[in-house]
């Protein structure tokens, strides 16, 4: 009788009256923590398709503060959305509901305990990935982890969504770069793992499971990354294809006889270039080539005798005809050019403005006739659509985004972006790829996970989810949300 007395006199709070109870409780218990409202900054994310609806953002400096945060957000039911520099493209990093919070770990930005000995490097989660990059380059080691956005991104979020980036090829995605990691559960509980071990068997494999889990079972705090020599001498060439089976066969070639040189293989459509032209962002010092395919490639080696025999193994594909309008990045200002013509081509879409993009993998010797069934089909719905496919063809992942005819708007086409989107993912079952390499599945794929996951796998995400977050509070609606978990 005494219980149901007690019970009667507690005040049940609301949804709101929850949300600044926590705010309060962050502000009283963890002192340093910055507490702001939503700038600009974290409005939005590249693509503009989602709006930030938190109120507020939490901008934790340590671990232990974090920890403090996810404790309170679990006693009052609040949803924690990380945000990591907020360059994903699916959605992940935006809140859906006004009383989110938004947790930003950008003051979070040390590097520290760099060991050339290990050839490994301790740095927290918001270090910027450039900061890295540049720190590593200083003390002539190598973090081979890089994509257009290194000058924003942070290498929590990297680590969060798997980041995949242009020298995959050779060094593997984020997961394959980290030794170590820390993580903070929804409960508040540490989990230090921070270890420089190549090998270590002592149990469940927990650090992978975290990385690529985009903040949905854990915040990333801290990570070991793994560090590589940075190799003497660097060849960087571009040259155009007549067709997609003539860029594999160069590839296959150059992969057979230079394999463990070769860091990247980039695949970019005529259409790529079309785009870099109309958005005026085509660099004049490279020679226009009129072929409907573009290769660029950069081996990374420190024989010296390997660079005569790369240019030995491109003149005979030249005079094959296999391969044109050979361009060489003989010095780094222009290898640097090359690489930006590459790495311009997703801004240049944004310009334009897709109607829907696709970030897809597929087997190697499935990639054409992906190529070929999907442009087919999406011209039978409209054959002035235009499709610019480019991408890491080295490692089976492509980019795949649709735009409407020249001089129209996107929106205008937004009534047939589910057909179209529904082509790709359904060819991409069909030939053994996936609808997801490299972005993650965020907000945007959540409906396409449960729709085309293998069901056991996805059971085993929903049975995780609900043991390690049992609240939902860790980015509610990203990769399992309540609308698709198999109850």
């Amino acid at each position: 009788m005494i219980e149901e007395a007690v019970l009667r006199k507690v005040k049940i709070l609301s949804k709101e009256e929850n949300y600044f109870a926590f705010i309060r409780n962050i502000r009283q218990t963890v002192s340093d923590t910055i507490i702001s409202d939503l700038s600009p900054h974290y409005l939005s994310e590249p693509r503009g398709a989602y709006k930030n609806k938190s109120l507020y953002v939490v901008k934790p400096r340590s671990t232990k503060e974090v920890s403090k945060c996810l404790k309170l957000a679990t006693k009052y039911k609040i949803g924690v959305v990380p945000w990591s520099g907020g360059t994903g493209l699916v959605g992940g990093q935006i809140a859906a509901d006004k009383y989110n919070v938004t947790l930003s770990l950008e003051k979070m930005n040390k590097i520290k305990n760099f060991s050339s000995v290990n050839q490994s490097l301790e740095v927290e989660a918001g270090v910027i990935l450039e900061s890295i990059h540049e720190f590593v380059d200083s003390k002539n080691f190598l973090f081979p982890l890089s994509m257009a956005s290194k000058g924003s991104c942070c290498i929590g979020g990297n680590l969060a969504t798997n980041a995949g980036g242009i020298g995959v090829l050779r060094y593997g995605n984020a997961r394959d770069l980290c030794l170590g990691l820390e993580v903070v559960l929804a409960d508040g509980s540490i989990i230090n793992d921070i270890k420089t071990l190549k090998k270590d068997n002592t149990g469940y494999d927990l650090k992978n499971l975290f990385i690529g889990s985009e903040g949905s079972l854990g915040v990333i705090t801290r990570a070991v990354l793994r560090l590589y020599p940075t190799p003497a001498n660097k060849i960087v060439v571009f040259f155009g294809v007549p067709d997609f089976n003539a860029a594999l066969k160069t590839y296959l070639e150059i992969s057979k006889r230079f394999g463990q040189f070769l860091q990247a293989y980039e695949l970019i459509s005529n259409v790529g270039m079309l785009f870099l032209e109309e958005t005026n962002m085509f660099r004049s010092t490279i020679q226009r080539s009129k072929s409907e395919w573009h290769v660029l490639i950069e081996l990374g080696f420190n024989n010296s005798s390997v660079e005569e025999e790369v240019y030995e193994a491109l003149d005979n594909l030249y005079n094959k005809n296999i391969i044109s309008n050979v361009v060489v990045g003989d010095t780094e200002t222009k290898a640097q050019n090359l690489w930006k013509m590459r790495e311009d081509i997703p801004e240049a879409n944004r310009k334009i403005g897709a109607i829907t993009s696709h970030d897809i993998s597929l087997p190697l010797e499935n990639m054409e006739s992906f190529i070929k069934k999907s442009v087919i089909e999406i011209k039978e719905i409209n054959q002035f659509l235009r499709v610019n496919c480019f991408g890491h063809m080295g490692d089976g992942n492509l980019h795949f985004n649709i735009f409407p005819p020249k001089g129209e708007k996107s929106t205008s086409y937004f009534k047939i972006k589910t057909k179209l989107t529904d082509i790709i993912n359904k060819n991409c079952k069909t030939l053994e790829g996936s609808f997801s390499a490299e972005h993650g599945v965020g907000r945007l794929k959540v409906k396409d996970l449960k729709q085309y996951c293998d069901p056991g796998k996805f059971h085993v995400m929903c049975q995780l989810k609900k043991a390690m977050d049992p609240f939902a509070i860790l980015n509610p609606g990203v990769i399992v949300s309540r609308d698709t978990q198999d109850i």
